[in-house]
C-alpha cells in the first residue's frame, strides 16, 4: 500500500494542459504515493508564483520543501520513495 498524504505531505501544483505535470503524476502513481493535486490553472497560480517565483508548473511541495522542474522532481521522488 502506498504512503499516505499524512506521511508524505506531498502537494502537486498541476495543470490539465501540461505534459510535464502528467509525467510527475505518473511517477507519483507508480511509486504509490498519495498527494494533494492543486489545479494551478484555476485557483493555484498565485500560490505557484509565491512558492517558486515563477509561473511554470509542475511544482511539488513536500512539507515545507519546494521542488521545481519535472526531471528534478522525478529524481527526488525516486531517491526518497523508491
Amino acid at each position: 500500500m502506498g504512503a499516505t498524504m499524512e506521511k508524505t505531505g506531498i502537494r502537486l501544483y498541476t495543470g490539465s494542459y501540461c505534459p510535464y505535470c502528467r509525467r510527475v503524476k505518473q511517477e507519483l502513481d507508480r511509486l504509490g504515493l498519495d498527494y494533494e493535486p492543486v489545479n494551478a490553472d484555476e485557483d493555484g497560480r498565485q500560490e505557484v508564483i509565491r512558492l517558486s517565483g515563477q509561473r511554470a508548473i509542475p511544482i511539488v511541495t513536500i512539507g515545507e520543501e519546494v521542488l521545481v522542474d519535472s526531471s528534478h522532481i522525478i529524481r527526488e521522488l525516486r531517491k526518497r520513495y523508491a
